[in-house]
């Protein structure tokens, strides 16, 4: 079949051309200081992005079909990146999280959300009949909990976020009892919940509730009951086990003015620079908070911020309707495509992105905790703008061909 530029899915190539543009104005913007241009970081980001078109074109051209063909052997490759970071990988801020290439570092993590993806839409594609069995969940959370372990050793605690909520949406997209989501979801809930004993309570007995309503069973209650009981008694050694400064962010989550110079103070700057930006900003290039530097890392996990103060509520809008768009246009074309993996990975693509973009969007703002997550196709950062402009590739090409297979 001939293919034209009018078969692809214009709105998401233009929500995706938006959102890299947004990223480079707001990279100009944090590498400028005193009237000078500090090159590094913009010019930097605007060769990441001309890479980052080839690497999108080249997805697109590739037929989608040997995406489906090479999966297994692309989670496997995905795997092997994430042991040779800890094994070769150049280590810094206390962490190991990338392999040096010469001048360029990579981030394996990045490009491991894609083929722990493809891996997990392959194998849940191969048993359309079996997706209702406790056995396809189980090996499904495993192909996701491997590269997420691999991604919490180096430690990367932002990162490894993601593919828990990109797991539970492709199941549910592919059709998987609710009880087995409930399961999943169960950890979450212990955790969240084990704070407060009567929450705790009310919460598990809930749960218990509507697993045994959607399965009819007792070993699901069973199973689930168990899962909270640990979880939510081992808490404490969970909390002892993360690194100080991730205890910290959490504390000053819960009550910011606990450590304002410290700690919290990236976040309380955060919430001046958006609320100062007004309904239409402080203009290009004039945000006090950014181009003062008392926005710490403006052209990373807070980019979002520095935006917001420049452009106010207008520009910052202009960017959730952007992500907005690439949702409902990616799961438009997932609900028609008739190949199962095909669809599975449309809406695994949808999930991550979205899941990575609200983490971002609310830590900044202060309804999530500062984790180090980048704000997809916007924050500076080479691995992370790359790895998105493939996967946009990857959406890109099954639009295009989602009637042939």
């Amino acid at each position: 079949m001939r293919y034209t530029l009018a078969s692809l899915d214009l709105w998401i190539l233009i929500a995706v051309l938006g959102l890299a543009a947004v990223g480079l104005m707001a990279n100009f913007s944090t590498s400028y200081a005193e009237g000078e241009l500090e090159f590094t970081h913009f010019y930097r980001q605007l060769i990441w992005s001309a890479i980052g078109l080839v690497l999108m074109m080249s997805a697109i051209t590739i037929p989608s079909k040997y995406y489906q063909t090479f999966a297994y052997a692309a989670y496997l490759l995905g795997i092997l990146g994430l042991i040779a970071v800890l094994v070769i990988g150049q280590s810094g801020m206390g962490a190991k999280r990338w392999i040096g290439l010469g001048i360029f570092q990579f981030q394996a993590s990045e490009i491991a959300k894609l083929t722990t993806l493809l891996g997990v839409a392959r194998f849940l594609s191969d048993f359309p009949r079996d997706r209702d069995k406790i056995w396809v969940t189980l090996t499904a959370v495993g192909l996701t909990v491997l590269p997420m372990g691999l991604v919490l050793v180096e430690p990367d605690l932002g990162t490894s976020m993601v593919y828990p909520m990109m797991l539970f949406c492709v199941l549910a997209w592919s059709g998987a009892p609710l009880w087995h989501l409930l399961l999943l979801l169960c950890p979450i809930v212990a955790v969240v919940t084990s704070w407060n004993t009567t929450l705790y309570v009310v919460t598990l007995v809930a749960m218990l509730i509507i697993i045994f309503l959607s399965s009819k069973r007792f070993i699901p209650v069973i199973l689930a009951a168990g899962i909270l009981v640990v979880i939510g008694s081992a808490t404490p050694i969970l909390w002892n086990k993360l690194h100080p400064y991730q205890q910290k962010r959490l504390i000053t989550f819960v009550d910011p003015e606990s450590d304002p110079l410290g700690s919290a103070y990236q976040l309380i700057q955060s919430k001046i620079a958006v609320g100062s930006g007004g309904l239409t900003g402080k203009g290009f290039l004039n945000g006090t908070q950014t181009q003062l530097k008392f926005l710490p890392e403006g052209h990373t996990d807070f980019i979002f911020s520095a935006w917001g103060e420049e452009f106010g509520f207008i520009g910052t809008s202009g960017v959730v309707v952007l992500f907005l768009v690439l949702f409902y246009r990616g799961i438009r074309l997932a609900s028609k495509c008739h190949n199962p993996f095909f669809a599975i990975t449309a809406a695994g693509i949808v999930s991550m992105l979205v899941a990575q973009a609200l983490t971002n969007l609310f830590m900044t703002v202060g309804l999530l905790p500062v984790t180090g997550v980048p704000l997809p196709f916007i924050s500076y950062g080479g691995s992370s703008l790359l790895t998105w402009m493939m996967i946009s590739g990857v959406l890109l090409g099954i639009s295009l061909r989602w009637r042939d297979y």
